[in-house]
């Protein structure tokens, strides 16, 4: 992952933290942090079990420019925000949401957009633009609806941020790559294996040498 990127995803987590106190939300968020898995059964009996959560990805960028010294690049990042109610469905729909005990994860998603929102969170980007807020799921994540009625909502983000190159021209840097994925070796276009350092695995025509 891009160092900008992390650096990026760093201060939006720090700044969600730093109003999850009792003078703001309540402390209300039992979970902040980076998202890591996928929306599985699995998955969302895990995430029920941390909410309500906040949980931040970042979900791609692509190339706005480039020059001979490095690339303009608009980032997108996606703020994941779950809250379980323990009444069942019908009840839910009956009073229409969650109660003012409750946190409901569109109301959260909603407070981490207008708390980013704007935001340059002391980095070398334009600042933060909120693009979307969509519900991402909703259901009884125990399969039971009468008990556990989960909703998660993304809020997605955009910001500008530069990237300079480590290498210029040769087609990047092999022995970078080689240091990460020392378990490959890669090819070049006319077939001739790349050298690889003493110290790495190598993975040639498929199997593990």
């Amino acid at each position: 992952m891009s160092a900008v990127i992390t650096a990026i995803e760093d201060a939006m987590i720090a700044r969600i933290r730093l109003i999850n106190t009792a003078a703001t939300v309540g402390a209300l968020i039992k979970t902040i942090d980076r998202y890591s898995g996928d929306f599985s059964e699995e998955g969302v009996e895990r995430l029920a079990m941390v909410s309500p959560f906040v949980l931040l990805s970042h979900t791609g960028s692509a190339m706005e420019t480039s020059s001979g010294t490095g690339e303009r690049w608009r980032g997108r990042f996606t703020v994941v925000c779950g809250a379980v109610t323990r009444r069942t469905q019908s009840m839910t729909a009956r009073v229409g949401g969650p109660s003012a005990q409750e946190i409901g994860s569109r109301a959260l998603a909603e407070l981490m957009r207008d708390l980013l929102a704007g935001q340059q969170l002391g980095l070398p980007i334009s600042p933060l633009v909120p693009v979307s807020v969509d519900e991402v799921y909703s259901g009884a994540p125990s399969g039971e609806s009468g008990q556990h009625w989960l909703s998660i909502t993304g809020v997605q983000f955009e910001t500008l941020y530069s990237t300079a190159r480590s290498t210029v021209g040769d087609g990047g840097n092999v022995t970078s790559l080689l240091a990460f994925h020392g378990i490959w070796t890669p090819v070049s276009p006319d077939g001739q294996t790349l050298p690889v350092p003493d110290n790495e695995t190598s993975v040639v025509g498929g199997s593990i040498s």
